[in-house]
């Protein structure tokens, strides 16, 4: 894809720009705080997709425009209350009902390429739970707001959150936090290790992630990249399986132009110059696990 086709994905509640490798995800929204729409849920997805295809994308940062006092204060109550898609609310049968903030959290959580959240306002709801806990890394405001009214809305929290926080915190932490409709801040015990920085001024989250975004770019090949989530994300199922898998992807990184070069590198003292790409990185093996196809339900019933 060409940098044309990223200003021509049609766009409307989030502004992207690819710098240095680093494509820099703004929400925009043309609504009250950030709140989360369908129409935000697709120009992430979207955006999102692209940078993983696209190979000259190293890291992805997800920000919102610091004027807004809000990161992202959750659904939009009033498109919800007008029939949105948010809850499921369009289709006839259980079965057909495709969460659009899960929808989002699987393009970010699948993303092949490091993913990174600059939380640099308050977050409710979906702030919290699409667009935080499915990225590799988290920098927050230390004064930022957490809210998850979900069972005071007589819902539930969405999002894939409950089993992403539990991978993220442990089940006990994520149970408190998840039942407890607390007003919590990113220095809760509860919170605190999610976050890889907990900024104590607003305006230094963001330059504090893309400084680490920028190193992460510099020196971190690709496609190593991809097999390190890879095997994160999708683990044997016992000690023994892992190593296996372990075992073959050190195989074929250590045999790759990639390994070639990241070991002249160290030799010669410099920074490396990586030539594998992701998108080249096809076989039979990679990935090892079966995506599951889960846009379409007469595809992916349970």
């Amino acid at each position: 894809m060409s940098s044309s086709e990223l200003h021509s994905l049609g766009l409307t509640e989030v502004v992207a720009n690819l710098e240095n490798g680093i494509l820099i995800v703004t929400l925009k929204s043309s609504r009250k705080m950030n709140s989360f729409t369908e129409k935000m849920s697709h120009d992430l997805i979207r955006v999102f997709r692209w940078g993983d295809v696209d190979d000259r994308v190293r890291v992805i940062v997800l920000t919102a425009d610091p004027k807004v006092p809000a990161f992202c204060a959750g659904a939009d109550m009033q498109e919800i209350l007008k029939g949105s898609a948010l809850l499921g609310r369009q289709e006839e049968n259980e079965d057909e009902h495709r969460d659009p903030g899960g929808q989002v959290a699987l393009a970010i959580y699948n993303n092949r390429k490091i993913t990174i959240a600059a939380v640099n306002g308050h977050a409710s709801g979906s702030g919290f739970t699409s667009l935080q806990l499915p990225f590799d890394f988290r920098f927050i405001w230390a004064g930022a707001h957490i809210t998850l009214p979900f069972l005071r809305l007589g819902i539930l929290p969405e999002s894939t959150s409950t089993y992403l926080l539990s991978r993220l915190v442990g089940e006990s932490r994520a149970t408190s936090i998840l039942l407890s409709n607390a007003k919590m801040q990113p220095s809760s015990p509860n919170l605190s290790s999610l976050y890889q920085e907990i900024l104590p001024n607003k305006d230094d989250v963001l330059p504090a992630a893309l400084a680490f975004a920028k190193m992460i770019a510099i020196n971190s090949a690709p496609v190593s990249v991809s097999y390190t989530k890879g095997l994160l994300h999708h683990p044997g199922t016992s000690i023994e399986e892992n190593h296996l898998l372990d075992s073959r992807a050190i195989k074929r990184r250590g045999a790759s132009k990639d390994g070639a070069e990241g070991l002249k590198a160290f030799m010669q003292r410099r920074s490396p110059n990586f030539p594998d790409t992701v998108s080249s990185e096809s076989s039979s093996w990679y990935p090892w696990w079966k995506p599951r196809d889960v846009s379409h339900p007469n595809k992916s019933k349970l």
